[in-house]
């Protein structure tokens, strides 16, 4: 499932910043000396550490996909600069920013794997714009009103979180929780299996034997240019947000027991997919849940926000040939009386 997770999150990348992810660490170390333990008390005698295994029948650690805070992990170094551009800097900050803007499905995938197409990205950019700048592009008139909608656009998303967020109580989360999630099942679930092949020609070819009844698993050690081929193309169970969106749509109108009738192209290849099996996860825990409680109670808290912001203005409006309307000077909570707010 790890797997697919790295190649779906992949994809996705490779389309948002037109690179390819590297696959290996961006910095590597060698490990410190190994220090011997010192040497216990006279009499004394060696207890296990609470966590020491004594069970290997079963894992002894949380074995799924850890969900790494990457944005978050940078904000303590922000300024470091990474790179620079004809003197502009490019710090962690903005790695840390632009990796905020990736879709939520790639949470999973590790900063080693991000950092190198997010900084060739960021790189190009600047590239640009110096260039539009030797151009005067950012004089044009055109231009500047679009910095100016998108400057607007930023200050008016950070005053939404910020008094959006000011509203929620852990209260809030608690009863939202307890009515939408606990004792319900989670979302659903399918345990899927995927060949990949280089070429739709000969993802099409694999198709159609296993329409005509050959073993999936058998095809997949012998084609499959995944690594999961060794286990069949077994990808586990997975959950819709764990794939690309192009993927979960297929995957999830699959039957148990059926394959994909057509393959689908992704930049590593043709994915054919099978489902094995669907199922409900489990019920999502609180803390589990927490984020995306407060998403949506920041969402239903936006009209009251800007309720709130439009009170505390003036606000005058004009026709399209630029005569201020009769009452376009009122607050947007003032009775419309026909007389001009003072």
């Amino acid at each position: 499932m790890a797997e697919l997770i790295r190649k779906t999150a992949t994809m996705s990348v490779v389309l948002a910043v037109g690179v390819l992810l590297s696959s290996g660490p961006v910095w590597s170390a060698d490990p410190p000396a190994a220090k011997a333990p010192a040497p216990l008390p006279a009499g004394a005698t060696a207890t296990p550490s609470p966590a020491s295994v004594t069970d290997f029948s079963k894992p002894q650690f949380d074995t799924r996909m850890t969900l790494y805070d990457v944005g978050g992990q940078l904000d303590k170094s922000a300024g470091t600069v990474v790179a620079e551009v004809d003197g502009r800097a490019i710090t962690l900050g903005d790695v840390g920013e632009e990796i905020r803007s990736l879709p939520p499905s790639l949470n999973g995938v590790a900063f080693e794997a991000l950092y190198p197409a997010i900084l060739e990205r960021l790189v190009r950019q600047q590239a640009l714009v110096i260039r539009a700048q030797s151009l005067a592009l950012d004089e044009d008139p055109t231009i500047r009103r679009r910095l100016k909608a998108a400057v607007d656009k930023t200050l008016e998303n950070a005053a939404l979180l910020h008094d959006t967020e000011a509203m929620i109580t852990e209260k809030m989360v608690l009863d939202r929780y307890n009515r939408d999630i606990a004792g319900k099942p989670g979302p659903e679930e399918v345990r899927a299996r995927i060949i990949v092949t280089p070429t739709e020609t000969e993802a099409r070819a694999t198709i159609a034997e296993l329409l005509a009844g050959a073993d999936f698993a058998t095809l997949a050690r012998a084609r499959s240019k995944d690594s999961t081929a060794r286990v069949g193309g077994d990808l586990g169970y997975v959950r819709w947000n764990m794939l690309s969106p192009d993927i979960s749509s297929v995957l999830f109108t699959l039957n148990a027991g059926q394959v994909g009738p057509n393959p689908i192209q992704g930049p590593l290849g043709w994915f054919i997919l099978k489902s094995e099996e669907r199922r409900p996860s489990r019920t999502p825990t609180l803390s589990e849940s927490r984020e995306t409680l407060r998403q949506a109670l920041a969402r239903e808290g936006v009209a009251e926000v800007t309720k709130q912001a439009l009170a505390s203005v003036f606000v005058r409006t004009y026709s399209i040939t630029g005569k201020e309307a009769d009452e376009g000077s009122l607050r947007p909570n003032e009775e419309k009386t026909g007389d001009k707010a003072k």
